[in-house]
């Protein structure tokens, strides 16, 4: 470093323009060689440190910056990191024509297959694929439509011997689902009755054939027969959908050649199939991302439909000479692991690796990164680690910080937020384990109340609008983009740039005042689907997006209670401030002694 001053108590740089950093990111960026790890708060200046570091290789170490290689997470992250090195090196007057490297990893992925194409298999640069599986997912869709309309139904008629009371069905296997019924009906009324009678005292009877684009009718004909002729066990009349969920069942397994068995109508893995397309293409982009030796292999999938379908999918694309968004990962890191030529040239190429929001990356991603360097230099923040719908693992960031080789560095004084806001995010976060501890810090002082309101979906649109009556910088987080739509119409044209938008769309931002809605358009927080952990840490997210103003609006919530006692302490501390400042400018006065 040439020249050092004080900022907020700090030593710091000022080698590079419009940058200052305080002792600690100082002593990041001076790393030069060997793992290391930036653990990071937020607010703290994380892409500062990237970028800094980046160029403190290339003007104090003399490092070209083409053998610089920094992974991004994503695009627009990528670009804001190549203007900000950019304007620096212009700035600076550092005498080069070269740049360093900055990709998101799955585009510097496509390049290693792109330059190395036949020794990874492919007879041609492959085409990259991206939206192909929800053309292919669509296509099996509607196959299965056509199938299910022309095939052959039974409409069937279980009936009590003795009163007459009737179960109205259809399949396209009557003597597998008689069986069916007769050991374990999903009808629970059916089911009761035939456990406590005996099924001698029911009988089976097909009542017609029919093709399956007429069977719901059909069935709904002979259910209101039944039921002004004798009582029925059915409690819902079919016509409610296009097809019943069992003809749905039987087609599916068809179809994908899935054995069927007994009762997979009430398996979880097989409930409301219309909808289970809609998962197919998450699970296996998730499972890709877990790969960690070889090719992606369809067969190790657990979930049945999602394994079946991935078969078509990727024969298919191997068909067509073509990789998709996470074989550029995949196939990059096996032929760097199969090629150790090949994996020299590239850490000779790129003898520095830089990444950031390292707490976000999947197994398969680690894999990759791990291979290129020597001199991994990785910051992230553990805490903000909220994409494991997608196959993000934050312990790969915590294993990897307990390396005896791996050299660590702490910035955790949060230089966006009140210290209000940083205490209370504090109190949530520190409630999560395993993670990393943290000496987390505001650089502001500024001590305020964070408001929590309770609404309701009646009252929220009011609740909304009345914290939209300052003039700052205003967004709207909520949970999904169902509840961003909802929100936007509650707006409509309010005069008020909030910005309304996703918690994970918002990460790596800051507003400054923030309002957080949250169980009270819809019940999301925490999510069933999700671990509480990665819940809570969605949360915190949402809550250091704020500068000056967090406003938590919504129902009941396990999080909200966890910070809440942070703010009676403050309550406390800000009445007792105001008092003793009162009696002090009495005293000044002469009022009291």
């Amino acid at each position: 470093m040439k020249t050092s001053d004080s900022f907020g108590g700090f030593r710091t740089s000022l080698t590079y323009p419009n940058m200052r950093l305080d002792r600690n990111q100082e002593k990041a960026v001076n790393h030069v060689t060997g793992p290391a790890i930036v653990i990071a708060g937020p607010g703290s200046g994380k892409t500062t440190v990237v970028t800094a570091r980046i160029l403190n290789l290339i003007q104090t170490h003399n490092i070209p910056p083409s053998q610089i290689l920094a992974i991004a997470f994503n695009r627009k992250a990528v670009e804001e990191m190549e203007t900000r090195i950019g304007r620096a090196l212009a700035a600076s007057e550092t005498e080069t024509s070269e740049k360093p490297v900055i990709r998101t990893l799955h585009a510097f992925g496509k390049d290693i297959i792109t330059e190395n194409y036949e020794r990874a298999g492919f007879n041609q640069i492959p085409e990259i694929w991206s939206g192909q599986i929800d053309q292919i997912i669509a296509e099996e869709r509607q196959q299965i439509e056509r199938e299910t309309a022309i095939t052959e139904v039974a409409i069937y008629k279980i009936e009590n011997k003795k009163i007459g009371k009737c179960y109205i069905g259809q399949t396209t296997n009557p003597e597998q689902r008689r069986k069916e019924h007769f050991n374990h009906s999903s009808n629970d009324r059916l089911r009761q009755a035939i456990r406590s009678e005996g099924e001698t005292q029911f009988s089976f009877e097909v009542i017609e054939w029919v093709k399956g684009r007429e069977a719901n009718r059909r069935e709904a004909h002979w259910i209101a027969y039944y039921r002004d002729r004798a009582r029925v066990f059915n409690r819902a009349d079919p016509l409610r959908v296009r097809y019943s969920n069992q003809l749905i069942l039987e087609m599916f397994c068809q179809h994908f050649g899935i054995p069927y068995e007994a009762h997979l109508d009430t398996h979880p893995d097989f409930e409301n199939l219309r909808n289970r397309f809609d998962d197919i293409k998450e699970t296996i982009m998730r499972a890709k991302r877990q790969v960690i030796t070889g090719l992606f292999d369809p067969k190790t999938l657990t979930d049945r439909v999602a394994r079946a379908f991935a078969e078509t999918y990727e024969d298919r694309k191997t068909e067509a000479n073509a990789v998709d968004f996470e074989d550029m990962i995949i196939y990059a890191a096996h032929l760097l692991e199969t090629c150790p030529d090949l994996r020299q040239t590239y850490r000779d190429r790129y003898p520095y690796l830089l990444v950031d929001e390292f707490q976000d990356i999947a197994p398969a991603d680690f894999r990759l990164i791990e291979l290129l360097s020597e001199n991994l230099f990785a910051v992230g923040d553990d805490d903000q680690a909220i994409y494991g719908f997608r196959g993000g693992n934050s312990e790969i960031m915590l294993s990897f910080t307990d390396r005896q080789d791996v050299t660590k560095y702490e910035i955790t004084r949060n230089y966006r937020s009140t210290s209000t806001i940083v205490e209370h995010a504090r109190a949530l976060i520190e409630r999560n384990a395993p993670r990393i501890r943290k000496d987390l810090r505001a650089y502001n002082p500024i001590r305020q109340h964070i408001k929590t309101v309770q609404t309701t979906p009646e009252t929220a649109a009011a609740a909304l609008l009345r914290e939209l009556e300052s003039s700052q910088e205003i967004a709207v987080l909520a949970r999904t983009n169902y509840e961003t739509d909802q929100i936007q119409a509650m707006l409509g044209n309010h005069p008020a740039a909030p910005e309304v938008t996703t918690i994970h769309k918002s990460k790596g931002r800051e507003w400054e005042k923030v309002i957080l809605i949250h169980n009270t358009l819809e019940r999301q927080f925490p999510r069933r689907d999700s671990e509480l952990t990665e819940e809570r840490r969605v949360f915190y997210v949402a809550m250091t997006r704020a500068k000056a103003e967090l406003v938590v609006l919504g129902g009941r919530c396990p999080f909200v209670p966890e910070f809440e006692k942070i703010s009676k302490n403050l309550s406390y501390y800000l009445r007792q401030f105001a008092y003793w400042r009162a009696r002090r400018k009495l005293k000044k006065e002469g009022d009291i002694k």
